[in-house]
C-alpha cells in the first residue's frame, strides 16, 4: 500500500511539474555542471548548494553504506540496481595484470573505480561495493583471471574478432588495388545533438550574432551526412543515428518515459551527493538524505527535460550502436562557449575516447561494469586512440588549425596530442567498437562563424540534397584522410 502511494504521488508530482518553465540555455564543450549538458549518470550540482565536508569512507563498513543507501531508495520510492550484464567481455586469462595496470592512468585517474576492485595477481574482482580484505562474497559482481606473464597466448589481448576485420580491412588499402578500399567496415556516425530550433534552444546548441545564427545540431548533422557518403564511396556500410534534424527518441518528449533516468540519478548519487548524508549517524542520515536539495532537482521540470536531452535521446542513439555491431563508432561535435557572443581565443581540434572516470562518477553497478569493460579491453581502446589520433591530425591539416594539448581539459585526461579520455555518455556505452568523439572547431570563432553561416554549398545523400557551408568539406576530408591513414598504419 505505501509504494502505491509512493507511486501515484511521484506521478502526480511530474504531472504538476510538467507545466513548469523550459530548460535555460547553456555552452561551452559538453560541459557537465551546466544544464543542458549534464549526463543523468554523473553528480548533477546544485547552485548555491555548499557541500558538506568530505567524510572517510572507512568509517562506514560495506554493508553499512549499502544498507543506508538501500533504506533511502526505498524511502523515495527507487528500486534497487538491477544486477549488470557482462557481455562480451575478454575471455579468462585474455589479459594480464601489467596490461591492466598501465591503463589505470586513463581509464581510472582518481582510482574512483578501483575502490571497487579488489586486483592481485591471479586476477581481478568487481564488488558492489569498496574494496576490502574483509568484503562479503555475496557482494562480488565479476571476477576475471588474468593472464600469468609465463602463459602464452595465440590469441589477441582482446577483442580478437574486431581486430582481424580491422586488420583485413588494413591490407586492402595498403595494397592500394581495391575500388572500395573499406569494403567490410561497419561505420556508425552520430551527429551531435538534435539541430532543429526548438531543441537547439532547450539545449542552447547554437550561436547567434549580427542576425546570423549557426546550430551545433545542423552543421554536425551536415558534417555526418557528407562524411558518410565519402566512406560510402569507399564500399564502407555507414549507418547515421539521424538523418534529419530533431531527437533521434521515437518517443515525444511530452509522452516519454523519465523513470529510468530518474532512478539512474539517484543511483549515482552514492558516490557524489547522497555520501555525505549516509555518514552521518544513523539517527539522522534518512531525514538529512530525503530533505537534500537533489532530491527536489530530480523532479524538478528542467531535470526532466534533461532526463529527454541526456537520458531518453542519447540512449536511443546507443541502441542504434548496441544493435548495428559497428568496428568503428564517430561522434560527430563542434565547439562553442556562448550563444551571444564570438571569442578568438581557442581554436584548438581535440577527439575523445572511453575513459577519464572522475570521483563521484562510479556509484551505479551498470556504470561500473561499462568502465571495466574498457579497462580490460586494451587493444580496442588503444585502437580507438590510434584512428582518433589520425582524425585528428588529419583534420589539423585540412583545416589548418592546432590540436589541443593540455594536460587535461574539461574532466578529461590526454593521452596524446589532439586525443583525451573522456567519461561521456556514449563513449562508456559504446563498449564493442572503435569509438571517437570528434570536436571539429570552434564555431563561435570570430573567424569560423561568419563561414559558417554561409550555406553556399549543396551537397546530396540517399536522394535528398541540402544546403551547408563550404567550411565543412575541409572538416570532412580531414576525418576521411585520417581514417584511411589509420588502416595504413595497422599493424
Amino acid at each position: 500500500m505505501a509504494g502505491c502511494l509512493r507511486g501515484f504521488f511521484f506521478a502526480f508530482l511530474w504531472a504538476i511539474l510538467l507545466a513548469g518553465q523550459g530548460l535555460p540555455q547553456a555552452h561551452a564543450y559538453e560541459i557537465e555542471d551546466q544544464p543542458g549538458y549534464l549526463d543523468p549518470a554523473l553528480e548533477l550540482p546544485v547552485p548555491g548548494l555548499v557541500p558538506a565536508p568530505e567524510f572517510d569512507d572507512s568509517r562506514s563498513t560495506s554493508g553499512d553504506r549499502l544498507r543506508r543507501f538501500d533504506r533511502v531508495l526505498e524511502k523515495l520510492g527507487i528500486p534497487e540496481e538491477a544486477a549488470p550484464g557482462f557481455y562480451d567481455f575478454p575471455a579468462p586469462g585474455s589479459v594480464s595484470f601489467d596490461e591492466v595496470a598501465a591503463h589505470f592512468p586513463t581509464i581510472d585517474p582518481d582510482g574512483a573505480l578501483r575502490k571497487y576492485l579488489g586486483i592481485h595477481s591471479s586476477g581481478v574482482s568487481l564488488f558492489r561495493d569498496f574494496f576490502s580484505s574483509g568484503i562479503s562474497s555475496s557482494l562480488l559482481e565479476f571476477f576475471l583471471p588474468f593472464r600469468q606473464a609465463r602463459a602464452k597466448t595465440p590469441r589477441e589481448p582482446d577483442s580478437s574478432p574486431l581486430i582481424d576485420r580491422l586488420r583485413k580491412i588494413g591490407m586492402q588499402v595498403k595494397q592500394g588495388l581495391y575500388a572500395h578500399p573499406l569494403s567490410g567496415l561497419r561505420v556508425v556516425i552520430d551527429p551531435g545533438h538534435m539541430g532543429s530550433e526548438e531543441w537547439d534552444h532547450r539545449t542552447g546548441k547554437f550561436v547567434s550574432v549580427g542576425g546570423k545564427t549557426v546550430s551545433e545540431g545542423d552543421i554536425a548533422r551536415s558534417t555526418a551526412l557528407l562524411l558518410a557518403g565519402e566512406l560510402e564511396d569507399l564500399g564502407a556500410e555507414v549507418i547515421l543515428t539521424r538523418l534529419k534534424n530533431g531527437p533521434v527518441a521515437r518517443t515525444p518528449f511530452e509522452s516519454f518515459d523519465p523513470t529510468p533516468f530518474l532512478n539512474q540519478y539517484f543511483y549515482n548519487s552514492l558516490d557524489s551527493w547522497m555520501r555525505n548524508h549516509l555518514a552521518l549517524p544513523e539517527d539522522r542520515y534518512l531525514a538529512s538524505a530525503m530533505s537534500a536539495p537533489e532530491v527536489e532537482k530530480a523532479f524538478s521540470p528542467s531535470q526532466r527535460t534533461q532526463y529527454f536531452i541526456s537520458g531518453e535521446d542519447l540512449e536511443a542513439r546507443a541502441r542504434i550502436i548496441d544493435e548495428s555491431l559497428a568496428d568503428l563508432v564517430i561522434d560527430i561535435h563542434y565547439d562553442a562557449s556562448k550563444s551571444n557572443e564570438l571569442q578568438s581565443g581557442d581554436r584548438s581540434i581535440e577527439a575523445f575516447v572511453p575513459g577519464g572516470v572522475r570521483s563521484g562518477e562510479t556509484g551505479s553497478r551498470v556504470t561500473r561494469s561499462h568502465h571495466l569493460k574498457h579497462l580490460l579491453e586494451v587493444r580496442r581502446w588503444r585502437e580507438s586512440v590510434d584512428i582518433a589520433s589520425a582524425m585528428v591530425n588529419s583534420m589539423a591539416e585540412t583545416l589548418k588549425l592546432p590540436l589541443l594539448t593540455r594536460p587535461e581539459f574539461l574532466t578529461s585526461v590526454k593521452v596524446k596530442d589532439g586525443v583525451y579520455a573522456r567519461n561521456l555518455y556514449l563513449n562508456r556505452r559504446t563498449l564493442r567498437s572503435l569509438m571517437v568523439y570528434l570536436e571539429c572547431l570552434h564555431y563561435d570563432h570570430v573567424r569560423e562563424f561568419p563561414q559558417l553561416t554561409l550555406k553556399d554549398r549543396v551537397g546530396t545523400y540517399r536522394g535528398e540534397t541540402f544546403a551547408y557551408p563550404r567550411r565543412i568539406d575541409a572538416v570532412v576530408a580531414g576525418a576521411k584522410e585520417g581514417i584511411l591513414r589509420y588502416f595504413r598504419n595497422l599493424e
